[in-house]
């Protein structure tokens, strides 16, 4: 009887129990798991972002930086028309401006006095409804120091209108070296000031005008 209860006594048994290898591996895992959490947490806090998106949404768009020339981005002469007008006492001006500008590959629609009836004092006013805006950059080059001014026209084509301190259109080389001289072009908000090739194209050429055009 007694060696009979002494085999039940040790197979019972009160020494330590050993775990599962399965429920031993979840643990660890549950463990490295909440360690990974806590980790990335503090990280993130420490970066000041909080886990709180930015405003827009996504990461500031970098800033880019080319080097490009205005005559590659603005139209070529021969897909310009232009209107010619005089807004001086001069006579002959519009007519006489309209012969260079065809001859340097401009298209030429009407030639006659200001029809808005100004007497302008400066070089010019370049009349272009949005539609235009690329053709009257381009005629900017032919008439150094002129204003743009934009109006309700919905066509393509630009008003040249001839104030008193016109003297002549440029040499068509003084013109050329213009468009191509290079300019830097930016973009993107992380530039401190973006431009674009249409910005640079609307500063006119600095050489002075050939009295023989």
């Amino acid at each position: 009887m007694s060696m009979l209860s002494g085999s039940v006594l040790g197979s019972s048994g009160d020494g330590p129990r050993r775990r599962h290898p399965v429920a031993t591996g979840f643990l660890v895992l549950l463990m490295m798991a909440v360690l990974f959490g806590a980790t990335f947490g503090a990280v993130r806090l420490l970066k000041g972002d909080g886990g709180t998106p930015s405003a827009s949404g996504s990461s500031p768009v970098p800033c880019v930086t080319a080097t490009t020339t205005p005559g590659k981005a603005l139209p070529k002469p021969a897909t310009v028309t232009a209107n010619v007008y005089n807004a001086t006492n001069r006579a002959g001006l519009a007519r006489s401006t309209a012969a260079t500008l065809k001859a340097r590959g401009f298209g030429i629609g009407s030639i006659a006095n200001d029809p808005l009836g100004k007497s302008l004092t400066n070089v010019a006013e370049i009349r272009y409804g949005a539609n235009g805006k690329d053709n009257a950059l381009l005629m900017r080059y032919y008439l150094a120091g002129a204003t743009l001014v934009l109006d309700q026209r919905t066509d393509t084509t630009v008003d040249v209108v001839l104030g008193l301190k016109f003297k002549a259109i440029p040499d068509q080389k003084v013109v050329d070296a213009a468009l191509a001289k290079p300019v830097v072009v930016t973009s993107g908000a992380g530039c401190p000031s973006a431009s674009t090739a249409a910005t640079a194209a609307t500063r006119p050429p600095t050489a002075s005008p050939s009295p023989s055009a």
